[in-house]
């Protein structure tokens, strides 16, 4: 009976152990929005700070970095450790879903602060579901930096004082401030219906640029 209960004890930490982030790290993790396309997870690592073992999302997902980070070190439980480089404000980056249970260290003195937005929709191509995208100097034109069967991803901006008419489109999209100015927070997500006519507003002295996430495929409701 004792060596059953150990193996029942044993079992329960591993689920606990591999558990999101937003589940047992809330301080860390914060789903900020989520429907049946897309979750939205405010994700902020302190200074030098050092997190225990927890499961990574097995969705494809982009990562929209709000500030300048230090490299961060994930530690794969039961694998090996990779080192994230240091990040730039308004850089995205985009990679195929993979499932998997890490630890977390910031190796630096400042905090790293970014969005995991995770696709909820039926996958297309997985392994071509990536790509690094920096922020362009060109702050009037808009960017596609990726056209995917699954999502398309744009750059937007909006001029100073000025106003972005967007018009509607047959799919639904998530749409992502990337600057604390003009009435915007940084972070701040707007979500799109589809056929739904949206106008973006910047009251600011500076360009605004703005993500435009456009989901292509219908929600995998399994997930």
């Amino acid at each position: 009976m004792r060596s059953i209960l150990t193996l029942l004890v044993v079992a329960g930490l591993a689920v606990t152990y591999a558990q999101e982030g937003a589940a047992t790290l809330p301080k860390n993790y914060r789903v900020q929005f989520e429907n049946a396309w897309v979750k939205v997870t405010s994700v902020r690592y302190e200074p030098l700070q050092k997190l225990p073992g927890h499961a990574h999302t097995p969705n494809p997902a982009a990562y929209v970095y709000l500030n300048d980070g230090p490299p961060v070190i994930f530690r794969h439980v039961g694998g090996s450790a990779a080192t994230r480089a240091a990040t730039t404000a308004g850089t995205v980056r985009v990679y195929r879903g993979l499932e998997e249970v890490h630890e977390v260290e910031n190796t630096g003195n400042a905090p790293s602060e970014f969005l995991r937005v995770e696709f909820k929709t039926l996958g297309a191509s997985p392994e071509t579901l990536r790509g690094k995208f920096a922020r362009p100097a060109d702050t009037k034109s808009p960017v596609t930096h990726l056209e995917h069967q699954q999502v398309r991803l744009t750059r937007l901006w909006v001029p100073a004082s000025g106003s972005l008419d967007l018009g509607s489109a047959p799919q639904p999209a998530l749409i992502i401030a990337l600057a604390s100015d003009g009435g915007a927070r940084a972070g701040q997500e707007r979500w799109v219906p589809a056929s739904t006519d949206v106008t973006l507003q910047n009251s600011g002295k500076a360009p605004i640029d703005f993500l435009r996430f456009d989901l292509k495929t219908s929600p995998a409701t399994s997930r």
